[in-house]
C-alpha cells in the first residue's frame, strides 16, 4: 500500500466540498491504498474509530469516505441529536451509527444497539469498546412483532453484511440462527427511545408492529430504510405506509438539505425516511429541515 497517496486521497474523498470525481478518483487508486490485511481499524470524519473488513464493499466506502454513504441522514442527524438523548439502532451492524449516536448524545444520553449476527455483533462490540463509550449498551438479538428464533440469512459468513436478513432471497445462501425480541417488551427493562434508527432489510414492518405501544404512547422519532436496496420488500410498501399512519405518523422523505412529506412510499425515489407524528415533541427538530 502507498501510505502517502492512502492519506491525500482519503483526506480528499473526506474533506473536499467538490464531489464531482471522487468516485473516479477513488477507482483508479483504489488498489494502491487499499491495505493489504482486510481488517482494520481507522478514523471516522466524527471523531470515533472503527475496526471494519474491508472485503466489504460497504465498509470499504467508510474507511475511504469516513463517513456513511447515507451522508445525507448522517448531516440531518448532526442536528437532530441531542445531548441527553436515548437512542435505539436497530440493526446496528457494525456500529458506525451506534458510535456516531453515542458521540452526538454525550455522556448524559444512552444508545441501544440491537445487532442479531453473532460475528456482526462482535464487531460492534469491539468498536463500542474501541472508542471506551460507557453509554452504549449492545444485545444480541433482532427486533420482530414476536420473540422467538429464526434464521438470519446473508452472502458470506464474516463479512458483517449490512443487507443480512430474516426474509430468504437466493443471493443469500448462508444462515444462522438468531434471537428476536419486541420493542414493547423490551422498554419494560431498557430506556425508553427519543429516537430510533431502523436498517433491518426486509423486516420493517414486523419491527414497526413490535414496537405499536411504544410508538402510540412515547411517539419517538424514526429514521428507517423503508425500501430496500433492489426494493425487495416491494409486496409490504402500502401495508407499512398504513400501519404508521394509522398510529398517526407521517413520512418524510430524506433530500440533500431538506425533508419532504412523502406522499405515496412507492413513488419515492430514496429509500430512508423519518416518521414523526406532527402533534409530538420530536417534530420541532426536523422543522428546519422541512420542504412542503
Amino acid at each position: 500500500m502507498n501510505l502517502p497517496l492512502n492519506y491525500l486521497v482519503r483526506s480528499y474523498l473526506r474533506w473536499c466540498p467538490i464531489t464531482d470525481g471522487k468516485r473516479l478518483l477513488l477507482n483508479l487508486t483504489r488498489n494502491l491504498i487499499t491495505p493489504e490485511d482486510p481488517i482494520t481499524v481507522f478514523d471516522t470524519k466524527y471523531g470515533f474509530r472503527l475496526k471494519a473488513n474491508l472485503a466489504n464493499p460497504e465498509h470499504q466506502y467508510l474507511y475511504f469516505y469516513g463517513t456513511h454513504d447515507e451522508r445525507h441522514v448522517v448531516t440531518k442527524l448532526l442536528k437532530m441529536v441531542q445531548p441527553g438523548d436515548i437512542c435505539w439502532d436497530i440493526g446496528a451492524n457494525i456500529g458506525f451509527y451506534t458510535c456516531f449516536l453515542a458521540s452526538r448524545v454525550e455522556e448524559s444520553g444512552v444508545v441501544v444497539a440491537f445487532e442479531p449476527a453473532v460475528r456482526t455483533c462482535g464487531y460492534l462490540s469491539e468498536n463500542v469498546s474501541l472508542n471506551r463509550f460507557a453509554n452504549v449498551t449492545v444485545v444480541n438479538k433482532g427486533l420482530s412483532d414476536r420473540i422467538e428464533q429464526r434464521p438470519l440469512y446473508y452472502a458470506e459468513a464474516g463479512l458483517a453484511e449490512g443487507t443480512a436478513s430474516l426474509k430468504y432471497v437466493n443471493s443469500r445462501s448462508v444462515s444462522e440462527r438468531v434471537t428476536l425480541d419486541t420493542i414493547d417488551n423490551l422498554i419494560r427493562e431498557l430506556p425508553v427511545p427519543d429516537f430510533i434508527k431502523i436498517d433491518v432489510e426486509g423486516y420493517q414492518l414486523e419491527v414497526l408492529r413490535g414496537g405499536e405501544h411504544c410508538l402510540k404512547t412515547h411517539a419517538p422519532l424514526l429514521m428507517a430504510e423503508l425500501k430496500d436496496v433492489g426494493e425487495t420488500n416491494r409486496d409490504t410498501f402500502a401495508e407499512i405506509e398504513e400501519y404508521v399512519t394509522d398510529l398517526g405518523y407521517q413520512l418524510y422523505e430524506i433530500r440533500k438539505y431538506s425533508l419532504r412529506r412523502c406522499k405515496k412510499l412507492s413513488d419515492a425515489p430514496k429509500r430512508n425516511f423519518f416518521l414523526v407524528k406532527e402533534q409530538s415533541r420530536a417534530f420541532s427538530r426536523i422543522l428546519p429541515w422541512l420542504r412542503c
